[in-house]
């Protein structure tokens, strides 16, 4: 059974952090994404966790961790 793309990001399971109504063009080429600059968050349609689970992370995503801590 194939499944329909989410309303909401429009299958890139993120959505801006600041417009959670708009896929996050951090994950998104469509031209509705949001591009104002905001951070993303996990679509809570289609992307949702429960407890200590994580969510699925956008291609290529990358995370880089420094042994001088964080960068802000």
């Amino acid at each position: 059974m194939e499944m329909s793309e989410c309303e909401v990001c429009g299958g890139a399971r993120w959505v801006c952090e600041d417009h959670p109504d708009k896929p996050w063009d951090g994950a998104s080429d469509r031209p509705d994404a949001c591009h104002c600059g905001g951070a993303g968050m996990p679509c809570m349609v289609c992307n949702r966790t429960i407890g200590q689970e994580l969510p699925e992370m956008p291609p290529g995503y990358l995370t880089m961790i420094d042994t001088d801590g964080p960068k802000h």
